[in-house]
């Protein structure tokens, strides 16, 4: 291959990521506008049931629709897969597997943005919203469903940690994961 095929390869090759982070950003912000439009909010309001005016204009702002409310019941994992700095391919694919087994699909809004939310580490307002949306939630569930999310959603945690194998790759988690782990524990225990 000559060094012009090579450039010619490597200027497609960046046109072709350019092309897609644009889709991707329209995308998003589609996603954005619907959840903040009142019909979308509507929506999530009968979807989920909360009334606070706050997290609903933080999740609208996040994108997050009726449909992509799944999404946030794996923002912890997300969480866990940036606790080192950077969301590994290992870590993505232990995040999208939890995503499958709670059955959300690739062509969902969920998938859309959990795969956002893998590429790009999510704002602050993630976490709270996350947060809000969490003590909502177990306002109405009962105690023992609480401390069974709870114990479930810490061992997808370690499962996504385990992913990346720690700094060492012998598969153990490493000392940031594992306080990320223990934040997001106690902060769905005060819910």
């Amino acid at each position: 291959m000559t060094a012009t095929n090579k450039l010619s390869d490597s200027a497609r090759k960046a046109q072709t990521e350019k092309f897609f982070q644009q889709l991707e950003q329209q995308i998003l912000q589609r996603l954005r506008n619907e959840a903040s439009s009142p019909q979308g909010r509507e929506e999530l309001l009968r979807a989920t049931g909360i009334h606070d005016e706050h997290l609903l204009d933080e999740l609208g702002q996040l994108g997050v629709t009726a449909d992509g409310l799944m999404a946030l019941r794996l923002f912890p994992l997300v969480l866990v897969a940036w606790a080192e700095e950077k969301a590994d391919e290992s870590e993505r694919n232990a995040v999208m597997t939890q995503a499958v087994r709670l059955g959300i699909r690739e062509d969902t809004t969920a998938w859309v943005l959990l795969d956002q939310w893998l590429t790009k580490r999510p704002p602050g307002l993630g976490v709270d919203a996350w947060k809000q949306y969490t003590h909502e939630v177990f306002l109405t569930m009962s105690e023992v469903a609480r401390n069974r999310l709870i114990q479930l959603t810490e061992t997808q945690m370690t499962e996504v940690a385990k992913a990346s194998g720690g700094h060492f790759g012998f598969g153990k988690v490493s000392k940031k994961e594992q306080a990320v782990i223990q934040q997001i524990v106690l902060s769905m225990k005060r819910c």
